[in-house]
């Protein structure tokens, strides 16, 4: 994609009757997430993002712009602005929405109340009609589908991880990946017939944020039609490894959801969230130990995601009913590079 000018931007902005923008607003362009590109516009009426996606990806703004529209509608995201999907204004699909002000969680631990406000945001977003969606989310419809999508990060992971020192930890990774499998196999049929409801993609603690008065989400670029199980599932496992969630809040955000939930009658719910969040895990685990073998980190945060490593290897052990080696010891040579 060529260059966008600010000129550029407040043109189409101008063009499309945006308001708030009567004087000239500042415009800085901002770290992307992959290969979007995003700009912050700023007026003494109004802060938006723009983000401006790449013409192959086309289907992702299509999902931002539907998630945003509806997410505006009923106050669970920020408000959509403006929307080009043929990207013709600017040389590829735009999404502008208000910035909202406020406290975004992040990786920080969260609050008792912030868990009750995340809770909410969920159990609403799940209870509105799958009729009001026109778009399919990019999450796995199904956790056999998501073990599929995995496999390219697992080979990866046995290449990386091919050199002798790290043989035990590989073979344990081998013997949890095996029963992962099985465990995915005899329960697929949990899946069959399972209603699609709206889902967000990715609703992770990074992605919320607190405006003083109420707590919205952020990054719809995933939003669509999809399993609420594995949305949730995948979103509490990854709040605690990441340690956004005690084990004392996520033991309490399982039950609150599937109580707020019983009232639509999905009769494999309960079933579904368990074996997600007993299967996980695994991903996680690879995904962060491609990370180490690719990414030079510093000391401080090399240690933090080892940390976060040996918590799912202890988590699929137990949850798996898994007789393994201490993960501390497998994971040893990735600590101690004099070991490799």
């Amino acid at each position: 994609m060529s260059p966008l000018s600010g000129d550029s931007i407040r043109a189409v902005l101008q063009l499309a009757g945006v308001s708030g923008l009567e004087t000239p607003p500042t415009i800085r362009r901002l770290s992307g997430y992959g290969d979007e590109e995003r700009f912050h516009i700023s007026s003494p009426a109004t802060q938006l993002i723009l983000v401006r996606y790449p013409p192959s990806a086309r289907e992702r703004a299509r999902r931002d712009a539907a998630g945003l529209r509806l997410a505006g509608e009923v106050g669970l995201g920020p408000e959509l602005r403006m929307v080009d999907e043929t990207g013709k204004a600017l040389g590829g699909p735009v999404v502008v929405y208000t910035l909202p002000k406020g406290r975004t969680p992040g990786g920080a631990p969260l609050s008792d109340d912030d868990v009750k406000w995340w809770l909410f945001l969920l159990l609403t977003l799940h209870h509105l009609q799958p009729e009001r969606v026109p778009v399919a989310s990019s999450m796995s419809p199904d956790v056999a589908s998501w073990w599929q999508r995995t496999q390219s990060a697992w080979l990866a992971c046995q290449s990386a991880y091919a050199a002798p020192v790290y043989r035990p930890l590989l073979d344990s990774l081998k013997r949890i990946a095996a029963v992962v499998g099985v465990h995915i196999d005899v329960q697929r049929e949990q899946w069959r017939g399972v209603v699609r409801r709206p889902c967000h993609g990715n609703p992770v603690p990074a992605n919320l944020i607190h405006d003083g008065t109420r707590m919205m989400l952020l990054e719809w670029d995933a939003f669509g039609l999809g399993d609420p199980a594995l949305e949730v599932g995948r979103a509490a496992v990854l709040a605690t490894l990441a340690g956004s969630l005690t084990k004392e809040q996520y033991t309490r955000l399982l039950p609150d959801y599937l109580a707020g939930m019983r009232d639509l009658g999905d009769a494999t719910m309960e079933a579904r969230l368990r074996l997600v969040t007993d299967v996980m895990p695994m991903g996680f685990c690879l995904t962060v130990l491609n990370l180490l073998a690719k990414e030079s980190l510093s000391a401080q945060e090399r240690a933090r995601q080892l940390d976060a490593v040996l918590r799912a290897l202890l988590w699929l052990q137990r949850t798996l009913g898994l007789n393994e080696d201490d993960p501390s010891t497998l994971l040893a040579p990735l600590r101690h590079p004099a070991m490799r």
